[in-house]
């Protein structure tokens, strides 16, 4: 977690006593300091649930991480579906998908690319996620283009709900996937460590040690860093939702630009720094699991998750999004699909990123 988001933590309380102080006089205010305390909040989420993964286990671990390392999406989605603003939650899934693969990746890119010239990675890795990236565009591409023919609101919810079930199921099958590969690299690591003799074995080895001298965390002042950070997250959602409208009406920006741009930055700030210092240290294949792993979390976790909740309030949530957002999210796939193909990248290839994403946030600037 950066040391500069320490210092932020102590707007997650600021916010909530503006709201008893001011009320609706401070509402632009109250929306600030809220939404900039969810990027402490999100870090020190997801550093615990991380941390978490020692006591429960890798295949728990990886389900705590993606339930609550994507909490300020989920916990202001819920709030959002409580106060009726459809229209926000489908913005802030879309912005999520579209700003981590196009504004994460591309400054991580760039940054990395700038320092180090060209950078190399997995291009099998990035070939996974490209694939998981346009499943989810298809996922709801296909429902949208459903509408041409299915006129019932009663159906495209129905449709909505069963294509929710399938990418929940789809990324369980994914996260599974991956824990087993986890698995597969350890006990690789092990059978070389036994062959003293062999040129792996010393590095192997050291890997082996580290991962065994590394120190685990107390559980109980985890369980307690987390749960004060879910509440804190919660609270802070709460009071960023009630004054979205009234900011909206003050400033003149439009709730999509809010959705698309503003809730989905700041609820990935920490995942968005972590990205471009690890590209900056030369690892630009973790920058890019990071980046197009949260956007498959969001597009095949987030977003049918909150499908299926919506069902107790009393407007439900369809995955019928608009077509701005679906070509934005179908060109952001294509294009990460293009960059990873030979496995290098250069600062060149973040500046398209980049620049799409730019381009992106000049049209939802001047959406009515």
């Amino acid at each position: 977690m950066p040391r500069w988001l320490y210092y932020l933590m102590i707007l997650a309380i600021v916010a909530p006593i503006l709201e008893l102080v001011g009320g609706a006089r401070l509402e632009l205010a109250i929306f600030i300091a809220s939404a900039i305390s969810l990027m402490p909040l999100a870090a020190v989420i997801g550093r615990t649930t991380e941390n978490l993964a020692f006591y429960v286990g890798p295949i728990a671990g990886g389900l705590l991480n993606a339930t609550f390392g994507n909490a300020p999406e989920l916990i202001i989605g819920i709030f959002a579906l409580q106060a009726g603003l459809i229209s926000v939650v489908k913005a802030s899934i879309a912005g999520s998908i579209i700003g981590n693969v196009l504004l994460v990746l591309g400054t991580s890119l760039a940054v990395g690319g700038w320092r180090w010239g060209k950078q190399y990675f997995s291009n099998r890795d990035a070939g996974e996620y490209s694939v998981m990236m346009i499943l989810a565009v298809a996922s709801l591409l296909i429902p949208f283009a459903g509408t041409f023919a299915i006129a019932r609101q009663a159906r495209i919810q129905s449709i909505s709900v069963a294509v929710a079930v399938v990418l929940l199921v789809v990324y369980a099958l994914y996260l599974s996937m991956h824990v087993f590969h986890l698995r597969a690299h350890r006990r690789g690591i092990d059978s070389r460590t036994e062959d003293k003799d062999s040129e792996e074995a010393a590095p192997a080895l050291a890997i082996e040690q580290d991962r065994q001298q590394e120190k685990a965390p107390t559980l109980w002042l985890t369980l307690l860093l987390l749960l004060i950070a879910t509440v804190g997250t919660a609270w802070n959602s709460e009071l960023l939702v009630g004054a979205i409208k009234p900011v909206t009406e003050q400033i003149g920006l439009s709730q999509v630009f809010i959705g698309l741009v503003i809730i989905p930055i700041i609820g990935n700030a920490a995942e968005h720094s972590s990205a471009v210092y690890i590209a900056f240290k030369d690892r630009v294949d973790l920058s890019m699991a990071i980046a197009a792993g949260s956007s498959i979390q969001v597009a095949t976790f987030v977003a049918p998750l909150l499908v299926l909740i919506s069902l107790f309030f009393a407007t439900p949530l369809d995955l019928i999004f608009q077509p701005i957002e679906l070509v934005i999210m179908g060109m952001a796939a294509i294009l990460f699909a293009l960059i990873s193909l030979d496995g290098e990248s250069s600062w060149l290839s973040g500046v398209q990123l980049f620049a799409l994403y730019l381009i992106a946030c000049i049209v939802f600037f001047f959406i009515p």
